[in-house]
């Protein structure tokens, strides 16, 4: 059986999309498990979070819809880590309904109090301050670059740091012998 021309330019272009992704995947990898550890605070969840964001950013890639990989992939990261802390959210407090607990959810991870107190700080504040501590700070983005990211104003990225860091300095006041107080939102 003999290929048509146009099949064989397709199965080419195809091979050349591949490897250009595989590229794509070993440059951006390790700095996208990097900021879902940041914004999770859990290992395997920041990879679950980074395999589901490449899958979403091939397909655009694919179709041609993705300028800047990079950015494109950071807020596919942060915007699925969003959504699975969101989800743990709830399912701490569904938890702590069905078992009657009166204070409400604990929002501490257990594994906090071995985290150093920054970490742990950084954990206390709602998903948004985090997400844009994590990328000024962690990830050196610019305003503009982390306004870009989160799909917000600059003004925006300017209150949601300030109100973080100053969260944190707050807790990180607090004497050590003191659990923190705090969670998600």
């Amino acid at each position: 059986m003999r290929l048509q021309e146009g099949t064989v330019l397709t199965i080419v272009r195809a091979a050349v999309d591949e490897r250009s992704f595989a590229a794509v995947f070993s440059a951006h990898h390790r700095d996208a498990v990097r900021l879902a550890y940041l914004l999770t605070s859990d290992a395997a969840q920041a990879e679950d979070i980074v395999a589901e964001a490449f899958a979403k950013v091939y397909v655009r890639w694919k179709r041609g819809e993705v300028r800047d990989v990079g950015a494109y992939l950071r807020r596919a990261v942060a915007n699925e880590a969003n959504s699975k802390l969101r989800r743990r959210y709830l399912e701490r407090r569904e938890a702590g309904r069905r078992r009657g607990d009166d204070r409400g959810v604990r929002l501490i991870d257990e594994q906090a109090a071995d985290r150093d107190e920054v970490w742990s700080a950084l954990g206390h504040l709602p998903a948004r301050q985090r997400q844009a501590v994590v990328l000024r700070y962690y990830e050196d983005l610019s305003e503009a670059e982390t306004a870009e990211v989160l799909g917000v104003s600059v003004g925006t990225v300017k209150s949601q740091v300030s109100r973080g860091l100053a969260r944190m300095h707050t807790l990180l006041e607090q004497p050590t012998s003191e659990p923190l107080p705090g969670g998600e939102r």
